[in-house]
């Protein structure tokens, strides 16, 4: 029994070995077979990593962009940039079938008018009352409509060198009894291309004077023109000449002006008839210097100075005296709040002018200046207007002008304080000549191409009757709105 058992146990190890090394045998093939699946893997490797190197061998080599020497890579930008504006240049030299046509700009301003009295000046020369200039003394007392202007705008350019516009304005006269009166106000042709930023401008146009002087009456920021620009510069700043323009190469604006014309707005010469020709000296030169700049993003102010000059406007059939007939010398400035991103929404202005006028000649009486005692003289006077507009929205602008100014000539007789008549009291001082307008307005604006604005005016002469005046102005426009309302006025 015992030697069956060991018989058995003996069988059972050997068959147990034989197991044993079998399976470890078929252990070590599949460890062989996966090493050699892996040596099969990095030879495809191997083989692809030297087909890429074969690949980059056979290439030319290239020096990289930062060894270029410096002078090839600051020639190479230039040329780049001579390219960039070759190309800019014969875009501008390509020729539209529109291009030639004129765009056209039809401007009509109507205002209702209610005005409490007639007003006037003595002018002490014995040729009794008048009216004082302005655009709207000539209307009657009472309430009023008349068709202030209908104006015309036309401009195109004539060739790649200059460009020309024409402005026509037709305005209803109450002393025409009412009948619209046809003018040529503007006729330019204007440079477009001269060197060292340089434009020449010539014909009959508003010569660069101010900041008002220059506008047409719908661009005004308020409904009439202040009255001191009526007194000194005769309203609009009208001349027939040539005007050239220079815009400095500094890190800041700078535009200088220079004029030479027949006459400044509605100035007159004394002693030269509208058939002669004038003297060198009776012409009226200009001159104009204006500056801009950024206080930061939300602020910016103008400052400019302006002069015209009539050295002597005496008749050419007289000998000369050598005496300068008259100067007029005006500063003025504007400044903006315009925040960025509520400009178009709110924003406010404030602007004025200061002028000062100085000679002989009266450009409003015509003639000579004269004194308290009626005799011809040479003397100044002064005055100017300030305003202030708010923008609350697109729509609603609310602003406040102040307006005064002296007389060149100072009246032999004033108004009467008893009786309130002008023109009836001897002038004892000679000082009352002080002319003070107080003018709140409020625009509103539905669109782009459309104005209503309210306006009252509290005019107190000194030489003449006390005047309350209420505006209403409706104005539109129609057309390519290339002479309309000015967004940052």
């Amino acid at each position: 029994m015992h030697t069956r058992l060991c018989a058995c146990v003996a069988l059972c190890l050997v068959l147990f070995g034989g197991w044993s090394q079998g399976l470890a045998k078929e252990t070590a093939g599949s460890e062989i077979e996966d090493l050699k699946k892996q040596i099969t893997l990095m030879e495809e490797q191997m083989r692809m990593l030297r087909r890429k190197v074969d690949q980059l061998v056979a290439k030319p080599a290239v020096a990289p962009a930062a060894e270029k020497p410096a002078a090839v890579a600051e020639e190479e930008k230039f040329k780049r940039l001579e390219e960039k504006v070759d190309a800019a240049v014969a875009a501008t030299k390509k020729t539209f079938w529109s291009q030639f046509n004129p765009a056209l700009t039809l401007g009509i301003d109507t205002i209702g008018a209610y005005r409490s009295r007639n007003q006037g000046f003595n002018p002490g020369d014995g040729s009794g009352g008048r009216d004082d200039g302005r655009a709207f003394s000539n209307r009657p007392a009472g309430a009023d409509f008349n068709l202030r202007s209908a104006e015309l705008f036309i401009t195109a350019d004539v060739d790649p060198f200059t460009k020309a516009y024409g402005v026509l304005n037709a305005s209803a006269d109450a002393a025409g009894n009412d009948e619209a009166t046809l003018t040529l106000e503007e006729a330019a042709i204007v440079t477009t291309r001269l060197p060292y930023n340089l434009t020449v401008r010539g014909g009959r146009f508003f010569a660069d004077f101010g900041t008002l002087a220059h506008r047409h009456d719908p661009e005004l920021p308020f409904v009439d023109r202040p009255p001191s620009l009526d007194a000194f510069v005769g309203g609009e700043s009208q001349t027939n000449g040539v005007e050239v323009s220079w815009l400095a190469p500094t890190p800041f604006y700078l535009k200088m002006t220079g004029a030479v014309g027949n006459k400044l707005g509605g100035d007159t010469v004394d002693g030269v008839s509208a058939g002669q020709s004038r003297p060198i000296k009776g012409l009226t030169y200009l001159g104009r210097l204006l500056t801009y700049f950024d206080i930061n993003d939300d602020h910016n102010i103008e400052i400019g100075g302006s002069i015209a000059e009539t050295p002597d406007a005496d008749d050419v059939s007289a000998p000369p005296t050598g005496r300068f007939e008259r100067r007029l010398i005006g500063v003025d400035f504007k400044y903006r709040w315009y925040p960025l991103g509520r400009g178009l929404r709110q924003n406010l202005t404030l602007a004025g002018e200061w002028l000062y006028d100085v000679g002989e000649a009266d450009p409003v009486n015509g003639g000579r200046r004269i004194d308290v005692f009626g005799n011809p003289v040479r003397q100044g006077a002064h005055g100017g207007y300030v305003y202030g507009e708010y923008r609350l929205s697109k729509q609603w602008r609310p602003g406040f002008r102040f307006d005064y100014f002296q007389l060149q000539s100072e009246p032999l007789l004033v108004t009467n304080p008893g009786t309130g008549l002008f023109g009836s009291t001897g002038n004892a001082t000679g000082h009352r000549t002080d002319n003070r307008t107080w003018s709140p307005y409020l625009t509103w604006m539905p669109s782009e191409f459309q104005r209503v604005r309210f306006q009252y005016n509290r005019a107190d002469r000194g030489n003449a009757n006390d005047v309350n005046e209420f505006f209403l102005q409706w104005t539109v426009f129609l057309g390519s709105h290339g002479h309309g309302f000015l967004e940052r006025d």
